[in-house]
């Protein structure tokens, strides 16, 4: 007998959630404020859900758009030549570097008179 009243319980609660779970929520905005309502709002009258879900695909939209974009980026990166030196032009480079570790050097050890 316990068992019998145990299940009637469990059917009875169980249906109670998924009739609660099944109820539509939508987000309204009243004299500035956010309100929370069974019924459709004046205007959109969408669902916090399918906000939340108009949100999500828009996120994945941009990231998308976002990976698509770097992915061209690096392609057109891989396919630039790389420019090598001649000869003179890395002499010049050489020089240059030289330079200016000597000038970083001297003024690492300049002396104050």
């Amino acid at each position: 007998m316990n068992y019998f009243i145990l299940a009637i319980f469990c059917i009875f609660l169980t249906s109670s959630l998924s009739i609660y779970a099944q109820t539509e929520v939508y987000q309204c905005k009243e004299n500035g404020a956010v309100v929370f309502q069974s019924k459709p709002c004046k205007g959109t009258g969408k669902t916090v859900a399918d906000k939340l879900k108009e949100e999500k695909e828009a996120k994945e939209q941009k990231l998308a758009e976002i990976q698509a974009k770097e992915k061209r980026l690096q392609d057109r990166l891989k396919q630039q030549d790389k420019k090598e030196l001649g000869f003179k032009a890395f002499l010049i480079n050489f020089k240059n570097k030289i330079v200016s570790y000597w000038h970083a050097l001297k003024k690492k050890f300049a002396i104050d008179s």
